[in-house]
């Protein structure tokens, strides 16, 4: 009975730690799941900003020439979109930080907000919008960082990268 009563306990454990591999496996592959779901998305998202954006590209294009001199339904139009792309962006910087979101889409689309901001009405828009605590902590930490180190020239921002988004 004694001989039982131990292979019992040996079986048990067994059953205990395949139960904990088992759960292990199921958390891992959730975790999988959450980060293609939140991907996708995010990548959704961008998406329509950029069709926004397509839609009302002299728009965009003259905000980030000269933000402070627009006729103010067209800077509306324009702001909308940034003001969109930022939100996605720190929405990203937090996934990032929850192991939610990749760091090369993250940085990606760092970097193409970043390069808006870095134009000259960008610039004015951000200091007016970061000067009123706007946007998330994350964001703004990132995007200040950027612009202080002006000397970064190793990646293009999308505005070199993308000729037809230059201002004119």
């Amino acid at each position: 009975m004694e001989q039982l009563a131990i292979w019992g306990e040996f079986l048990g454990g067994v059953g205990v730690i395949a139960s904990l591999l088992f759960l292990g496996l199921q958390t891992r592959t959730a975790n999988i799941l959450a980060l293609a779901a939140s991907q996708r998305e995010m990548r959704h998202i961008w998406q329509e900003n950029l069709f926004y954006l397509g839609d009302k590209s002299s728009e965009y294009r003259e905000f980030m020439e000269d933000f402070e001199n627009m006729e103010p339904d067209r800077q509306l139009k324009a702001a909308h979109g940034v003001v969109a792309m930022g939100n996605m962006v720190d929405t990203m910087l937090k996934l990032r930080k929850l192991n939610l979101e990749t760091d090369d889409t993250t940085n990606m689309l760092l970097s193409a907000f970043t390069g808006i901001v870095k134009t000259p009405g960008g610039q004015l828009f951000w200091q007016q919008m970061n000067s009123a605590g706007f946007w998330g902590d994350d964001l703004r930490s990132k995007v200040n960082e950027a612009l202080a180190d002006s000397s970064d020239v190793s990646q293009p921002s999308i505005n070199e990268a993308l000729s037809f988004l230059r201002p004119r």
